[in-house]
């Protein structure tokens, strides 16, 4: 006697493939939607948050594989979100994109202070953003969702 095995189904075992979760930080809500509209339909999840406190809880709550950082985010601008969220064990491994349209001279340097790996000057065409993001992941793997308590930032 034989037995069949149907091998046209996974085991119930193994996951789907999550997609891959980024943050998209900035205070214009236009700007936020297109970014947002473009990744989500590349196959992103994204997240968005409007001023840097929004942001700093969202990436410590759910630990997004990328962020989106428009530097000029209000009470907390971008660049002392990303040294806030490189000093936490929580989100230090988080790449982060610098977004600018100010200072276009030391953006770049300034992205690098603050501990982002990479910076976009505005206005820039969304597949730009795009292939940045798919640049970053393919260079950070994203990592499992662990549950717990996320630390403090």
């Amino acid at each position: 006697m034989t037995t069949s095995i149907d091998t046209s189904a996974p085991p119930s075992s193994v996951r789907p493939r999550r997609r891959p979760r980024i943050l998209v930080v900035d205070e214009t809500r236009s700007e936020r939607d297109l970014y947002s509209a473009h990744l989500r339909g590349a196959g992103y999840e994204v997240q968005v948050a409007a001023d840097g406190l929004e942001a700093v809880a969202r990436a410590v709550a759910r630990r997004p594989d990328a962020i989106v950082m428009d530097v000029a985010t209000g009470q907390l601008d971008g660049w002392e979100v990303t040294r806030r969220l490189k000093a936490a064990a929580a989100t230090r491994d988080i790449p982060v994109i610098a977004v600018s349209g100010r200072d276009l001279v030391q953006a770049g340097e300034r992205a690098r202070e603050a501990g982002c790996v990479a910076w976009l000057a505005k206005p820039f065409a969304p597949e730009i953003l795009r292939a940045e993001v798919d640049r970053q992941l393919g260079q950070h793997r994203p990592r499992p969702r662990r549950r717990g308590r996320a630390g403090r930032v």
